[in-house]
């Protein structure tokens, strides 16, 4: 090896624990981060989904009328007339 080669095979052993130190460093932080956004995307997720249910919830909830007096009258008229015929 050349001289140079030897050198920086040194200075590199001699820097392995701050390189070491430095990678892990830099790899905590990058999973710190997708962390922090999936986090945010859960929580984002979450927050629609519920305002979504929240507002359908409010939204189903319907009142119908109907007249039914054509019915009622019919089926008295249905009675009556089973009656007068026994």
């Amino acid at each position: 090896m050349s001289q140079k080669k030897v050198q920086k095979h040194k200075k590199d052993k001699n820097n392995r624990q701050k390189t070491m130190q430095r990678d892990r460093w830099i790899r905590r932080i990058g999973y710190g981060a997708a962390t922090a956004v999936l986090l945010g995307l859960v929580v984002w997720f979450s927050v629609a989904v519920y305002k979504n249910v929240d507002a359908g919830s409010a939204s189903s909830t319907t009142t119908t009328e109907m007249d039914v007096t054509a019915v009622q009258d019919y089926l008295n008229n249905m009675n009556s007339s089973s009656e007068n015929a026994g």
